[in-house]
């Protein structure tokens, strides 16, 4: 065996022992706070009907390893850790996962064990909107890494119609233009590329707009502007691998995991923000949006739109160390969002290079 072969095996031992005692500390300290009474089995719980790659299956992840200790399965717990060790690192994994322990053991105060599930109201019109942002945040998310087919696009991109979101702004690449637009300009500019463009953004605090592409965008939260989302009617005419069709999106594996974590404080804002970028990567668009409504109760739609914007905005999940930043901020930056007692301050972070930095 080379030096090298003997420290890899070594690393892989020492991450074995961590993860190992993190799942029995995890126990211990689990012990009287989650009572999940259900019929699904380990292998059940610990095989969502999920797969793939990228922010989804970190959120998924991190909510399913207290789940797992909880329900007894320390083996799966364990396996599960070591993936998570893979993609986020030892120190960050134990971080994420004491974060949510204590936002277990809070929302085991607050509402005695487990909440019942609610809706939360989106009837105010500056909400739906702002939801549409997160919607749309979602929907980049899922097309991380995906080669688009130009004509295939073309195809898809039946758009009509705008969504003004005010106190946000673009972040991505701006079409190139040739001199200052006003907001009707810009707009039809944007219309002409069709599925292309996102949308129309305000420059600044000025009254001229700069047109978005839509490859690489997203929507984050800015007090001093304004965003028009080109409305677009997102179809599964573009063949993915994983891809299904819409009236088959009902997953039955995912849904029996989904009743046992709903009831969870914490655990099932993850999941949910989880599933919804799941369901969105395989073309399951109704579904997405009723997950992402559900992690909105937790979370508000500013706080959503930050973490799925910051997030969605690394460059392709296949890039490595760069991307991976970019997850653990985002993920970060959601725990301390439902940690906060009082409402989100937003200039407590920061927006470099498109990237969300947390404090």
């Amino acid at each position: 065996m080379s030096q090298t072969e003997q420290v890899e095996k070594q690393v892989v031992e020492d991450d074995l022992a961590a993860a190992h005692q993190l799942v029995l500390n995890l126990s211990g300290s689990l012990q009287g706070q989650l009572d999940i009474q259900s019929n699904t089995s380990c292998a059940e719980l610990s095989n969502g009907g999920w797969s793939g790659n990228g922010f989804s299956q970190e959120l998924l992840g991190l909510a399913m390893v207290p789940v797992l200790v909880s329900a007894g399965c320390l083996f799966e717990a364990q396996a599960l850790v070591m993936q998570l060790y893979a993609v986020l690192g030892q120190n960050d994994t134990h971080e994420f996962l004491q974060d949510i322990l204590v936002l277990i053991k809070r929302g085991k105060e607050r509402h005695n064990g487990f909440r019942t599930p609610s809706s939360p109201s989106m009837q105010n019109s500056e909400s739906q909107r702002h939801l549409q942002a997160v919607i749309f945040n979602i929907h980049q998310l899922a097309e991380v890494g995906e080669n688009i087919d130009e004509s295939i696009v073309r195809l898809r991109g039946q758009c009509s119609g705008w969504v003004r979101v005010k106190g946000t702004q673009f972040l991505g690449q701006a079409a190139e233009q040739s001199k200052r637009l006003s907001l009707e300009e810009a707009q039809q500019a944007c219309g002409s590329l069709g599925f292309q463009c996102a949308g129309v953004t305000q420059d600044g605090d000025s009254v001229c707009y700069r047109v978005i592409l839509r490859h690489g965008s997203r929507v984050v939260p800015s007090s001093n502007s304004e965003s028009w989302i080109l409305n677009c009617k997102v179809r599964s005419v573009r063949w993915r691998r994983n891809g299904v069709p819409q009236q088959q999106c009902v997953n039955e594996k995912e849904e029996r995991v989904y009743t046992v974590v709903e009831w969870i404080p914490a655990v099932s804002t993850l999941y949910n923000l989880g599933t919804a970028v799941y369901y969105a990567s395989v073309s399951c668009y109704d579904t997405a949006k009723e997950r992402a409504i559900f992690s909105t109760v937790d979370l508000g739609t500013d706080a959503l739109m930050a973490v799925t914007g910051g997030t969605a905005g690394v460059a392709g999940y296949a890039l490595g160390a760069g991307l991976k930043t970019g997850v653990k901020a985002g993920i970060k930056y959601l725990l301390n969002s439902m940690k906060e007692e009082d409402d989100l301050v937003m200039n407590q972070n920061t927006w470099e290079d498109g990237t969300l930095t947390v404090q």
